[in-house]
C-alpha cells in the first residue's frame, strides 16, 4: 500500500503556501484561489482554503530525511523565522535527529533524520 495523496483544510491558506514552498521547497503543481497542490515525490499534498476553521482533531505529519536533507531543512526553518519573524507555524526546535513545527491548525509536522536511528547499534541504545 502506498499513500497516493493527502488533503488538508485550513483558513490559513497563504501561510501554508509560504511555509511549504519556501521552507520545505515543495514544488507547486497547481494553484487556485481555493486550493494548492504540491509534489511529494510520487504522491501529492493538497491544501484547501476553507471559509471557516474546520473542526478536526489535530494530527501528525511525519517525514523521513537523509542527514543532508535534515541539516538543510533545519537551516531553512531557522532562516524562515529569522527573515519573517513570528509565524503562525510554531517552531518546536530541532535536535540531532528530529525537528518539529506545529501548523496553524494544530497539526504537528515532524522531520526525522532516519540515518541517526539507523546508525544506532544496540550497544548505543540508552539503558533503562
Amino acid at each position: 500500500m502506498r499513500l497516493s495523496g493527502l488533503t488538508l483544510e485550513t483558513v490559513y491558506f497563504e501561510d501554508y503556501l509560504s511555509f511549504l514552498t519556501e521552507v520545505l521547497e515543495l514544488e507547486l503543481t497547481e494553484l487556485t484561489d481555493i486550493s494548492m497542490r504540491l509534489d511529494l515525490q510520487g504522491t501529492w499534498l493538497e491544501i484547501k482554503n476553507v471559509p471557516t476553521a474546520p473542526h478536526t482533531v489535530a494530527s501528525n505529519v511525519e517525514f523521513s530525511l537523509s542527514a543532508t536533507e535534515f541539516q538543510d531543512l533545519v537551516h531553512k526553518v531557522s532562516f524562515f523565522y529569522y527573515r519573517k519573524g513570528p509565524s503562525r507555524f510554531l517552531y518546536l526546535g530541532a535536535e540531532n535527529s528530529t525537528c518539529g513545527v506545529v501548523d496553524p491548525d494544530g497539526r504537528v509536522w515532524r522531520f526525522k533524520n532516519h540515518e541517526i536511528k539507523a546508525s544506532l547499534s544496540p550497544a548505543d541504545s540508552p539503558s533503562l
